[in-house]
């Protein structure tokens, strides 16, 4: 590697140069603003009479394999394309204005054009969509189309109309130009590792996503020619497949194969460890294949569109109805189902839309019972896995399915009938999520209804509002229709299943009696809605009308969101593992195991788990850890002076932490340590030595009634 300051335009000269973006950077990025600084930094440098203006590193491989000098650019991309575009955006404004004092051909040919034929003779060559809009700025004809969709067409348009609507110093802001200075870093080919620099380096420009570091990673060490291949048979259809959310899709796929959700700012890191634990570089295309059948996976998730003949039309209904519910910690889970039947063979086309039927109703219970969403990240992690934990697992998939997930319990719990009708009759379902709201409503109304309603569109076009059958304003009407306890009965039901329907005609029912909204013109008794049926046959809304309507409603939604009956009976302990950052209180369960950052240890009591967890954190960060002798937070819990303490744990020298805590304390004290040493509390989970008792004592009361039953 051979580092040399430069100035950005000599770097650019030679009629005999070519500088090639390799097809696994990201696309040109540059926004208005970028350019904006750049133009105004040009414009300081001739004001203020500045000898030089740092611009950042451009960092290339020679190609000694090309006819020119061919530049293959690892990182100054940005950098290097928005100089280009400012220099012909010069050069045609110069035309424009009729400047005859600077020589825009020996600009043009310096820095722009080499000894090249065609639309080869541009000197830069960037990635595929950019490069079609850069070409088409260079062409002559007046009535060349522009590619509007691309940041080069729109910064280049922002430096012509600056040079040509503004007062500008043409030969000034060349010079101002030619004062931009680099680091001009030349690596060694089959010497030098580009993708380690590459790392290192701390560019000036858009921070890479996690989706174009894995790109890099993957593709930059393979031979020009390779790396073409590559990303047009492979990289272009990852991106098309999963909507070009291609980080998300990385970061799924590991939690997928490795069983723990790496950190989104973490993703390319641990992508890396993954490829190289199981992959090899003469290996890389098998990677590429995998990956890009794994895309389709998630495409049919993102889409709701399973592309086989069976039983699709179900498999999508499901899929469409956990779009609606956009709870993407269920994703990893879901292609390792989707591979499972596709390379395993362990399920049928008619068992993935029973287990997505599954996934919905425990969702979507959950969101009913207010059960917290950071629960599922651990149990959609590790779903697969117990699953296979079973030998008969390709035989009994589903059955095994429903066992684990009826065998929950705290706040990970699949909520059975009492709890799910319980909740949903009080449950103010006006006022939660919005998404959640209208695929409750959606749901209630299409089922076992051929006649389906789109009620999302017609909402979000205005034909249909939700509407309080007892109005959110009361009238001296309805007091009086509601009786003594009005003000009980308004509050504990206004915005529940019971008291909550559909109608196109919202503003016209305002808060008038029951009796108006049925009887008039378009009123209640004339809708075609299934939850207004019930009120075609009362005369009277009361406090027993809107219970017996939710009793309707929320039996209905009980055969909706089905509770799953399990019959299979599993021989393999069940981990119940549940994050600290869960609403769980653990007090009175005995700990039997913890996993930190994926490593799992042992713990025989609670102060043994917070001893070890202590030890790790510390062994982690020691520095920031010692910090906490001296944080208000950890008065008596932490202390320099091991007889200040009733029960001490030695930690390092001269730090001792107090163990004679409860488990709430312990647990508290963890969370606010990984809080202070920036380290997320989800990172952390523990498994219960009573959980495990509890489910032996359930598999043996059923085979103690089957018994009986003989």
């Amino acid at each position: 590697m051979k580092a040399d300051e430069n100035k950005l335009t000599r770097f650019l000269e030679g009629h005999d140069r070519r500088f090639i973006i390799p097809v696994y950077q990201r696309n040109y990025d540059w926004k208005i603003e970028h350019c904006k600084k750049l133009y105004e930094d040009l414009l300081d440098i001739s004001r203020f009479q500045r000898k030089s203006h740092f611009f950042g590193s451009i960092v290339y491989i020679y190609n000694d394999d090309s006819n020119g000098q061919e530049f293959i650019i690892i990182d100054g991309q940005q950098r290097i394309t928005t100089v280009s575009l400012l220099l012909l955006a010069f050069i045609n404004a110069i035309k424009t204005k009729n400047i005859k004092d600077i020589d825009i051909n020996a600009v043009k040919n310096e820095y722009l054009f080499g000894r090249y034929s065609g639309k080869e003779k541009i000197k830069l060559k960037s990635v595929k969509e950019d490069n079609e809009a850069f070409i088409k700025l260079f062409e002559t004809d007046e009535k060349k189309e522009f590619i509007l969709s691309s940041n080069i067409t729109h910064n280049y348009l922002y430096f012509e109309k600056r040079l040509l609507n503004e007062s500008v110093n043409f030969s000034d802001f060349l010079t101002s130009i030619k004062k931009l200075n680099i680091v001009e870093i030349k690596l060694k080919k089959d010497e030098d590792d580009p993708q380690l620099i590459f790392e290192s380096l701390n560019s000036t420009g858009l921070d890479l996503t996690e989706a174009d570091k894995v790109r890099n990673f993957l593709l930059m060490n393979l031979e020009y020619q390779k790396q073409e291949e590559f990303y047009n048979k492979y990289w272009i259809a990852i991106e098309k497949y999963t909507k070009f959310n291609v980080s998300n899709f990385i970061r799924d796929y590991i939690t997928c194969k490795e069983k723990k959700a790496p950190n989104k700012d973490n993703v390319y890191f641990e992508f890396k460890e993954f490829f190289n634990n199981n992959f090899k570089r003469e290996r890389l295309e098998d990677l590429l294949i995998e990956l890009l059948k794994f895309a389709k996976y998630y495409n049919y998730i993102l889409s709701a569109n399973y592309n086989n003949t069976l039983s699709n039309n179900k498999v999508n209904k499901y899929l469409y109805f956990l779009s609606k519910l956009e709870v993407s910690v269920s994703y990893p889970f879901l292609l390792e189902v989707f591979n499972d039947f596709d390379e395993e063979k362990c399920l049928k086309e008619n068992e993935i839309a029973e287990l997505l039927e599954i996934i919905e109703s425990y969702i979507f219970r959950r969101i009913i019972c207010d059960l917290p969403a950071n629960s599922l990240n651990k149990i959609f992690m590790s779903l697969a896995r117990d699953i296979k934990k079973n030998n008969d697992y390709k035989t009994n998939y589903i059955e095994i399915l429903k066992y684990i997930l009826t065998q929950k319990r705290g706040s990970q719990r699949f909520p059975n009938d009492q709890e799910f009708k319980e909740k949903m009759t009080l449950k103010d379902v006006y006022n939660i999520n919005r998404k959640n709201k209208l695929h409750l409503l959606e749901r209630l109304e299409n089922y076992n209804n051929k006649e389906k309603i789109d009620i999302q569109k017609l909402l979000d076009n205005n034909e249909l509002s939700i509407e309080h059958i007892m109005p959110q304003t009361l009238n001296a009407s309805w007091k009086k229709t509601l009786g003594g306890r009005y003000q009980e009965i308004y509050a504990k039901y206004l915005n529940t299943i019971g008291n909550i329907t559909l109608t196109a005609y919202n503003s016209k029912y305002s808060n008038k009696s029951f009796s108006e909204k049925k009887n008039m013109e378009h009123g209640f008794n004339e809708s075609k809605l299934y939850l207004n049926e019930y009120l075609k046959d009362i005369d009277v809304w009361s406090e027993d009308s809107i219970l017996h309507r939710s009793n309707i409603l929320t039996d209905k939604a009980i055969k909706i969101w089905d509770y799953p009956k399990a019959t299979y009976i599993s021989p393999k302990s069940i981990d119940n593992m549940y994050s600290l950052d869960e609403e769980n209180d653990f007090s009175g369960q005995k700990i039997k195991y913890f996993e930190f950052m994926g490593t799992r240890y042992d713990a025989n009591s609670w102060a043994n788990f917070y001893e070890k967890m202590c030890l790790l954190l510390f062994d982690l960060e020691p520095t920031k850890f010692k910090t906490f002798l001296f944080d208000n937070d950890f008065r008596n819990k932490l202390s320099e002076n091991e007889s200040s303490l009733r029960r001490s744990i030695k930690i390092s020298d001269n730090i001792f932490v107090e163990s004679n805590l409860n488990v709430g304390a312990i647990t508290n004290n963890i969370i606010l340590m990984l809080e202070k040493l920036e380290l997320s509390s989800s990172d952390i989970s523990v498994g219960l030595r009573d959980q495990e008792i509890r489910a032996r004592k359930e598999i043996q009361k059923i085979n103690n009634t089957i018994v009986d039953s003989k």
